[in-house]
């Protein structure tokens, strides 16, 4: 017979051990988890917004560097910005199916191009948000896209391995005297 003590710690690790095994994770924490700042609709009509303002040709897009990702990161803890996002995205659906479109991200680039231009310079009233939603979106995916590794490789600009200098003590060779 095993002694009191050593028979609760032998009933405890099997009850951690069944417990780790038997563990199941639960549907709905796993949704919650997964479920971001816009449904799935806005999500590809932002993706294809970001890609319409830097489309990829011989060098990686904003897509390629995963702006649209950022953004919904970036959504996701400011709900002005989230707001004003949801209703841009509606709109630039809206005006997508006004041109006979089923949705924004079927349109092909100059389409999409045209469809932001008339957001961005649209006359005031309802158009007012549009130009906000344009600034902001474009303010972002530039912001995001050449924030990122893949746009600082785009123009070859590497960050410095230890640090950025001191600008108060430059380098003695880029001190120049003043005339």
């Amino acid at each position: 017979m095993f002694p009191l003590r050593a028979g609760r710690r032998a009933f405890l690790g099997s009850v951690l051990w069944a417990s780790l095994v038997l563990r199941r994770p639960s549907p709905a924490l796993a949704q919650s988890a997964v479920v971001g700042p816009l449904d799935p609709s806005s999500r590809g009509t932002l993706e294809a917004v970001v890609d319409a303002i830097v489309p990829r040709d011989q060098d990686p897009g904003a897509l390629d560097a995963g702006v649209p990702a950022r953004i919904l990161a970036h959504l996701s803890t400011h709900p002005e910005a989230l707001k004003l996002y949801r209703a841009g995205l509606e709109l630039v659906d809206r005006l997508a199916h006004q041109a006979g479109a089923s949705s924004f991200s079927s349109l092909d680039g100059p389409e999409r191009e045209q469809i932001l231009s008339t957001l961005a310079s649209g006359p005031d009233g309802p158009r007012e948000s549009g130009r906000r939603v344009s600034r902001r979106v474009r303010r972002d995916v530039l912001a995001f896209y050449w924030g990122s590794v893949v746009g600082q490789g785009v123009i070859g600009y590497r960050p410095p391995l230890s640090g950025y200098p001191e600008y108060a003590d430059p380098p003695r060779e880029t001190r120049s005297p003043r005339p």
